[in-house]
């Protein structure tokens, strides 16, 4: 019973002791900059009436050109490699694929994601969740 005893005050005093533990405030993280322009590398999920998954993976370059690898799953995967132009004014990227002749357009978001935009809105699914193609600022090798 003394050994119960004892093994309660010592385990007390070891939380007591441990409690007092003093803090030191964080020290101050510089500011994140993310960058005004929209060249760069950016994937995402699209949506697809006519299939059960589409993802894009998109470059954009300085020169204007566009390098787009679009994978679809339907009942077997399909991998395409597109090429195209785009321009970004008011937020919005609009980008031109010459081999498909599609046409997308894209709303910048403040982190510099890119929302897909139909008919001048942010397209939402049936659940509310926005098609957006997250940019990744260092480009990882595969």
């Amino acid at each position: 019973m003394k050994y119960a005893i004892a093994v309660t005050a010592l385990l007390c005093g070891f939380f007591v002791g441990c409690s007092e533990e003093k803090k030191e405030p964080l020290p101050d993280l510089p500011p994140v900059e993310i960058p005004a322009d929209v060249f760069g590398y950016y994937s995402g999920k699209m949506p697809c009436d006519d299939c059960n998954e589409r993802v894009l993976e998109m470059d954009l370059q300085k020169d204007g050109s566009a390098l787009v690898i679009e994978t679809v799953l339907k009942d077997s995967l399909h991998v395409d490699t597109l090429h195209g132009t785009f321009v970004y004014a008011d937020s919005v990227v609009k980008l031109d694929i010459s081999q498909s002749n599609a046409h997308w357009a894209f709303k910048r978001d403040k982190v510099g994601n890119l929302a897909l935009l139909k008919f001048g809105n942010v397209y939402r699914d049936a659940d509310g969740l926005k098609a957006v193609m997250v940019r990744y600022y260092k480009k990882f090798k595969k």
